[in-house]
């Protein structure tokens, strides 16, 4: 279709392509049968490359091997649209306006309908965690909120039209788990954001790791950081991920730099707030390191010292998570490098740069790195 008529998604596609299992479709197959058998080959050659890589991290002694982040949903005119398209809603996925993102969210692709898909004997996320879960050691599940609630955003209309639809929690975690117990892989349910305790409590009881970031453990309402000894041992930590700033970027404030640029502020009030509010928490953060007596004695606490990050304080920050109890500790790689520009702005489609960055260094130059060699 891309070939012939130059369209990609299957919503344009002439009307009798539209269904996954049409005469039509399977007319297509037959006709260019070489060309399935192609892009088969392709997907058995990628299949037997996560298997070798699989038994190549079992034999360097990695307890866990492969760590894969499964995203809270798929593009609509995607494969899985296509096929399972009667158990997608009508509507985007996303997040209501708040501090994070003072615009609100819209992500982009559509929800699965709760009843739709529990009708459907849960077939498609069956086959999503097993074969996300078949050669990984450990599985990130993205937006895990969204196993028990999901903001929808009907069609056409502003974000702060949308609403929140429950799911069938229950029914989603015993998969999960099933799963995990078959193919042996930890799960690490990605709780951050504006959660009832009975989320967490419910990931606990099915043993799934919680998600904690140092950026936001902190010791509310007083916004000092959170001591490592009172991080949960059931759970992963780390600085930031994809959605967040890296350290670099954090201390320079791109971020909040970036969103006043592309108009994510509804007003220069919030951008100000925001701008007082990082300068505080740079302090805090060199209070609580020297707290634990991971900066040396003569290391300033003035933020406006230290005007960027470096790595020693990059490090730092790492050997504090390193003293919490948490069973897994996540380093980001773009901390290692020093990269300042976040990989994905939530909240933005085509006014920033999501997902295309490139890694600044060659993975032979990162292995030899300095800054690489003290933080493994």
């Amino acid at each position: 279709m891309r070939d012939e008529r130059g369209v990609y998604s299957w919503q344009e596609w002439p009307e009798e392509y539209r269904r996954y299992n049409s005469g039509a479709v399977q007319r297509f197959k037959n006709e260019n049968e070489k060309e399935f058998f192609f892009y088969q080959y392709l997907q058995w050659l990628i299949e037997g490359q996560l298997m070798e890589l699989a038994c190549l991290c079992k034999e360097k002694g990695m307890s866990i091997g492969i760590y894969n982040d499964l995203a809270i949903g798929s593009i609509a005119g995607g494969s899985d649209g296509w096929a399972y398209q009667d158990i997608f809603g009508t509507a985007d996925v996303g997040a209501p306006p708040d501090d994070f993102s003072p615009n609100g969210q819209n992500w982009g692709f559509p929800p699965l309908i709760p009843e739709m898909l529990k009708d459907a004997g849960y077939k498609l996320f069956i086959k999503t965690i097993r074969n996300n879960m078949k050669y990984s050691g450990a599985l990130r599940i993205d937006h895990a909120l969204g196993l028990f609630r999901l903001f929808w955003i009907p069609t056409g209309m502003a974000v702060s039209d949308g609403a929140y639809l429950t799911y069938p929690s229950e029914d989603l975690l015993r998969i999960i788990a099933l799963e995990s117990v078959r193919n042996k892989s930890i799960v690490i349910a990605e709780d951050l954001g504006t959660i009832g305790e009975n989320v967490r409590d419910s990931l606990k009881r099915f043993h799934m790791l919680s998600y904690r970031l140092f950026y936001f453990e902190r010791n509310y309402p007083d916004p000092s950081f959170t001591a490592p000894g009172n991080y949960p041992v059931t759970a992963l930590c780390s600085v930031t991920t994809h959605d967040l700033p890296t350290l670099y970027g954090y201390w320079a404030g791109q971020d909040i730099k970036v969103r006043k640029e592309i108009g994510g502020y509804p007003d220069d009030e919030m951008w100000r707030k925001q701008l007082s509010e990082r300068e505080r928490d740079k302090g805090l953060i060199l209070s609580a390191l020297k707290s634990c007596n991971i900066l040396s004695d003569d290391f300033t606490l003035a933020p406006e010292a230290v005007l960027q990050m470096i790595p020693e304080l990059c490090i730092a920050i790492y050997q504090y998570l390193a003293k919490t109890p948490c069973k897994l500790t996540l380093i980001s790689l773009d901390d290692i490098i020093g990269t300042l520009n976040q990989q994905n702005m939530p909240g933005t489609v085509d006014t920033y740069p999501n997902w295309i960055q490139k890694t600044p260094m060659f993975l032979e130059d990162i292995v030899k790195d300095i800054r690489f060699v003290k933080l493994s």
